[in-house]
């Protein structure tokens, strides 16, 4: 007899195993004070000392996804000296507090991590953890916060353990609030929504949204805000906080919701299963979910102003995912087409307006998604391409997540299929590469994919283009590979980072695994933010190399020239062009070596730019034919006529 919750969580697996690296395996190592503890192979290793700050080991924790095994449903931290059996549970036997100068001390300050199989306990795959520093930070959305510092009385800096569950959740059962003076703000029993819904208030109480999820307990199945003087609906409960507390703006805003007693089983399938807050006064409604058009920031009642930061409440009924996009495949004329779309630098917020035309109107990020817009309809491309820094870094951004719906949205809205990859800058706000991921990987017509949990970095993967012709039914004709370039490679941010190369490794794994029937592999196209250091490669044997468009800028790759991203490239022989982006203000491609390396060139008005100097913002195109034998490419400038530049055939 098999256990319902197991069935369950085989269906689920079954939708998500073409897409989602769930967790199966977690090992921790410890290593001497400040050392660097080896990796595991074949384990992403997080890249924070669990011990950060103290004069103890080094502990690093290490991940794996392994899909011929069941996955992890649940983690959880105990602090004891000695570790207990728990039924169901597995631990791991490293104390995370581990000093090995002292190996026969009682470790009250002991920190035990344990994971578990068991789908009575949980039937959610874990499919991302993350550790953040810092005594209260934020999460993403749908991740929870273990509660107790991984430094607890030891020192050192605060650290916590986020994790993340795919999956459909019981439906909350209770909401209230709570005001404090700071965002070291929780309540014990209850997951705190992430982000303060009085941000930007300079006068006022920090104000938390909480809930709770508890087994038999009728769900909550509607919320409203009330605001000033509004009637609240009968039979709802108020949470007896004004979410305005403290502030000086004068409209009192209340939540209230209401609970289904003696609930069905499909009042609670349709009942409201999770709670998120978005910044910005554009807020897109992800998939799914739902807005309630209520600034809770707002003067009062009709008011279009606010104090602080324009903050909106979402929730989610039933857990869903968007349909499965369709294989990409070539047109029955033989052509695939690309939009690239290369360091858009998008706000939650409104977006500034940087080096534009004095000439030429300008609102921000609205004007980026308008050219983006145009150029959709222009071009109609296949598959949109953004090329990394899709989120600005530089300090305006407060809700990457809110950042990332919104780039993403005029492509969402045309039903194209896209795929992402990220630069330096993308993670340099509120959430981290992994925590983005989880906002990308179930997002309508996405076709990106987080890659190898094994291999340096989160977005190292390849799409297959098929053919369209009737007789070469399931024939892989074209490949697009795209790389994690990372970002800084020192943490001054002096030195760019590169391909790494595990990453380049994977690459001739994957194409030798291509090529059938002693046939190369079909031709293909790499994306990647930061140019690799050929791009500066403008002389052969004291000859110029070809090259078509502009060099406003110097190259700004990693100072690593013998990394040989390139020579691997040449090695797999089935990539003939490559495109970045990180460069706003070059454009052009240069052919070294039988392989042309192409720009972007910087579409978004919220990053660095030449408008001013009479250079407009573009965005590059691609044009694959004859089933891919043959690459084509040229750019389309942000003007009235969305002119065409530099159009030439690369292979």
């Amino acid at each position: 007899m098999i256990h319902k919750p197991l069935v369950g969580l085989c269906l689920l697996l079954q939708t998500l195993a073409p897409v989602i690296a769930y967790l199966t395996h977690i090992e921790i190592t410890s290593c001497g004070k400040d050392a660097v503890c080896p990796t595991v192979p074949g384990y992403r290793t997080l890249p924070v000392n669990l011990n950060l700050g103290t004069d103890m080991d080094s502990i690093y924790l290490h991940l794996r996804n392994d899909h011929t095994t069941e996955p992890i449903t649940d983690v959880k931290l105990v602090q004891t000296p000695n570790p207990a059996d728990i039924e169901g549970w597995t631990v791991i036997n490293v104390n995370l507090n581990q000093d090995s100068r002292q190996p026969q001390h009682v470790d009250s300050n002991a920190i035990w991590l344990y994971y578990t199989r068991n789908t009575t306990i949980s039937n959610r795959p874990v499919t991302s953890i993350v550790v953040k520093q810092g005594s209260h930070p934020e999460s993403g959305v749908g991740f929870r916060r273990l509660p107790i510092d991984l430094n607890a009385g030891v020192g050192g800096e605060h650290l916590y353990l986020f994790y993340h569950q795919e999956g459909p959740v019981d439906a909350i059962t209770a909401i209230t609030a709570k005001s404090c003076f700071s965002d070291d703000c929780y309540m014990e029993g209850w997951e705190r929504v992430p982000k303060d819904l009085n941000e930007g208030v300079v006068v006022g109480f920090r104000v938390y949204l909480f809930y709770q999820r508890i087994k038999d307990h009728p769900p909550v199945t509607d919320i409203v805000i009330i605001v000033d003087d509004q009637t609240p609906p009968e039979g709802y409960t108020k949470v007896d906080v004004d979410l305005n507390r403290g502030t000086i703006r004068g409209a009192s805003i209340y939540l209230y919701y209401k609970v289904k007693e003696d609930a069905s089983e499909e009042d609670k399938a349709t009942a409201i299963q999770e709670l998120a807050i978005e910044y910005g006064d554009a807020a897109v409604t992800p998939y799914s979910w739902n807005k309630i058009s209520v600034d809770l920031n707002s003067k009062g009642i009709g008011s279009s102003e606010g104090f602080g930061e324009p903050t909106f409440l979402f929730y989610r009924r039933a857990y869903s995912v968007p349909d499965k996009v369709e294989p990409l495949k070539f047109r029955p004329d033989g052509s695939f087409k690309i939009l690239q779309l290369a360091d858009l630098h998008f706000s939650n917020n409104r977006g500034s307006c940087r080096d534009v035309s004095p000439d030429t109107p300008c609102q921000g990020d609205a004007t980026t998604i308008t050219t983006i817009e145009h150029l959709l309809k222009s071009e109609k491309p296949d598959l949109v391409v953004f090329t990394g820094d899709n989120i600005d870094g530089t300090g305006g951004v407060n809700d990457a997540r809110a950042a990332t719906l919104k780039y993403s949205q005029p492509v969402i809205e045309q039903k194209i299929p896209w795929a992402m990859i990220f630069g330096n800058h993308d993670d340099e706000n509120d959430l981290t590469r992994e925590e983005l991921f989880e906002v990308v990987r179930n997002m309508p017509y996405s076709v990106s994919e987080e890659g190898p949990m094994e291999v340096s970095g989160i977005g190292n993967y390849a799409l297959k283009i098929w053919s369209n012709q009737s007789q070469a039914e399931d024939k892989h004709a074209f490949t697009l590979y795209f790389f994690d370039s990372h970002a800084y490679a020192n943490p001054e941010k002096t030195e760019y980072d590169i391909i790494k190369p595990d990453q380049l490794q994977w690459y001739l794994n994957v194409s030798q695994s291509f090529a059938k029937d002693d046939q190369a592999p079909p031709n293909a196209i790499a994306f990647f933010h930061i140019p690799i250091p050929e791009y500066g490669n403008f002389e052969k044997d004291s000859r110029k190399r070809p090259i078509l468009g502009d060099q406003r800028e110097t190259v700004s790759s990693s100072k690593k020239s013998d990394a040989g991203v390139l020579a691997t490239f040449s090695k797999g022989g089935d990539i003939r062009a490559t495109g970045c982006g990180h460069d706003h203000v070059n454009d052009y491609c240069l052919d070294v070596d039988g392989i042309s390396l192409c720009y972007g060139g910087g579409i978004g008005v919220n990053g660095y730019g030449a408008g001013h100097l009479g250079w407009p913002r573009r965005a590059r195109v691609w044009k694959i034919e004859d089933e891919g034998a043959t690459i084509r490419t040229w750019k389309r400038l942000d003007d009235d006529k969305l002119s065409m530049l530099h159009y030439q055939t690369l292979f």
